[in-house]
Parts: C-alpha cells; sequence; structure tokens
C-alpha cells in the first residue's frame, strides 16, 4: 500500500467521480484508476461500485472509516512528539582542541540547535587530541571536533564530516620568508618547529615529523609548556608553528601565515561513541543529518 494509492482511495471516496478526484490530485483519471485498482488488488476487495457514480461497498466503507480514525490518531502523535521535542532539557557536551575557535560547519550546527531547544545546554571543554578522544570513548564529552586523521584509529568512537581547512605555517611578520611566494617546507629546514608540551602533542609532533622527512629534512623540535608561550616565542622569532585559519595562533596581529603544497587541507569531523545513553545525542544528530 503506498501513499498515492491511498490519496487516491480517499479523493475517490469524497469526490464520488475518478476524474473529479484526478481534478483535485493534479493526476490524470487513468493514474487515480490505476492506483485505486492497485489497492483492491492488494488489500483482495473491492472498494467501489462503479456506475454513473463511484459508490463505496460495505468494504470500502469500513476501510474508509478505519483509515481516516488512523490518519487522525497519527496526526495527533505527530503533535505530541513535535511537542515534546520543543521542550527538551537537559546538556551536551563539546570538546574542541586547546586554542581552537568556531569554524563556520560546527557554528552553524550549534546556533540551528540551540535555537530549536533553547531549554538544552551546551557546554565546551578545549583539551589536546588524546584527551578529546579520551572524552568521548570514554562519554565525559557528548561530541568533539577533530581532524579526521586524528580519530580513524579510534575504535569506540564514530564520526561525520563537518568541514575542510588549510593547514598553514605561522611565522612572525619580520620572518625572512614573509611575504614571499612559491615557498616550500624546506626552505624552512633551519627552523624550529614550536609545538605544546610534549604530552599533549604526540599526534602533532609524529605528523609534523613524518611530513618534514618526506620534505627531505629532520625538523628541530622545540616544546612550549602551554600556548600562551607558543604564541609568545613564535611572535617572539623564537621558530615557527602550524596551525588552520580558525586557531587562535594564526590570528595575531604580530605574525603572518601561508600555505605550502607539503601541508594539505585537512578534513575536521564531529566524533561521538554510538553508546552514549544521553539522549540528546540522537537529538541532535537527527537533526544534524536533516540539515
Amino acid at each position: 500500500m503506498t501513499s498515492s494509492q491511498v490519496e487516491c482511495f480517499f479523493a475517490a471516496a469524497e469526490y464520488k467521480s475518478f476524474t473529479k478526484a484526478a481534478q483535485h490530485l493534479y493526476m490524470t483519471t487513468a493514474a487515480v484508476s490505476k492506483n485505486v485498482q492497485a489497492l483492491e488488488h492488494e488489500l483482495g476487495v473491492t472498494l467501489f461500485w462503479r456506475g454513473r457514480t463511484l459508490t463505496l461497498t460495505p468494504s470500502g466503507t469500513i476501510l474508509l472509516e478505519t483509515m481516516k480514525r488512523s490518519r487522525i490518531s497519527f496526526s495527533h502523535a505527530l503533535e505530541e512528539a513535535r511537542s515534546l521535542t520543543k521542550e527538551l532539557t537537559g546538556s551536551l557536551s563539546f570538546g574542541f582542541l586547546t586554542g581552537q575557535m568556531l569554524d563556520d560547519g560546527i557554528r552553524s550546527l550549534l546556533m540551528a540547535f540551540e535555537q530549536r531547544h533553547p531549554r538544552v545546554e551546551l557546554r565546551v571543554q578545549r583539551e589536546d587530541y588524546r584527551h578529546l578522544n579520551e572524552g568521548v570513548a570514554e562519554q565525559r564529552l557528548d561530541f568533539a571536533e577533530l581532524m579526521e586523521s586524528a580519530v580513524k584509529r579510534n575504535p569506540k568512537v564514530r564520526y561525520v564530516p563537518v568541514t575542510q581547512m588549510d593547514t598553514l605555517l605561522v611565522m612572525p611578520k619580520d620572518h625572512s620568508c614573509a611575504g614571499r611566494e612559491g615557498l616550500h617546507l624546506a626552505d624552512f629546514r633551519e627552523d624550529p618547529f614550536i609545538l605544546l608540551s610534549e604530552s599533549e602533542s604526540l599526534y602533532s609532533a609524529r605528523l609534523l615529523r613524518s611530513t618534514c622527512l618526506a620534505a627531505g629534512f629532520e625538523p628541530k623540535l622545540l616544546y612550549a609548556p602551554d600556548l600562551d608561550t607558543e604564541i609568545f616565542w613564535v611572535e617572539m622569532n623564537k621558530g615557527l608553528a602550524i596551525a588552520n585559519p580558525c586557531h587562535v595562533m594564526a590570528n595575531g596581529r604580530n605574525v603572518t601565515c601561508t600555505g605550502l603544497p607539503e601541508l594539505p587541507a585537512e578534513d575536521f569531523v564531529l566524533i561521538w561513541n554510538e553508546h552514549n545513553d544521553n539522549p540528546l545525542v540522537r537529538v541532535f544528530l537527527e537533526e544534524m543529518t536533516r540539515g
């Protein structure tokens, strides 16, 4: 039984004519008649006596009344479900990398959800790659936004794409290469690369080292104790940093950024634990999928 068959049945019963039903539904008379015949064949009953006008058979009358009641019941149930959805309460926690500002993709999702569900509290937490991955896996966080390459090996989480961002080399404005075009990673082989403390930058250090080795040199790594110090050291020309356009590192007044062929854009994804028992997780995912 298809929705088209049901609508044709209802219209034919109301107008007592396939032709008038067809005009109401903006269909051909043949299409309406064919849909009703298909319904009759599927149900194994005759719904109409055909004559100058259509007349419901006893079976058709019973079916029509039952289907009308079902339609009303479904409509009421849908209204109640939507009403409950509007009254959702609780909280959702989101994790972002330390220093990472909201990109347009994730900001649009959060803004839309907050407008639909103003009584749901959105909480934020900023940590490194490892703690974000662990937080979602252990359900201390409902969601986290990370680079896809940083979560592929985590079997405890699922993810969907959110946005793609360029990977930039950040240098002080008075660096000798600032403003030059056609640069390559090897042009910076003598510069130290500044990362956050070694315990927080295991993933970044591994990725940076493999990228530099592919470019023909072993990078000099310098670890800062915290983000403020890392920013300060770059501004003071003690080394370079790698960041995306939405990171505070790339937005300072005393630095400039450049893209390099060896630094490809990164896909950012939203991750969650499919076993998370917070019901709002499913609501957020369903609404995000619908757009």
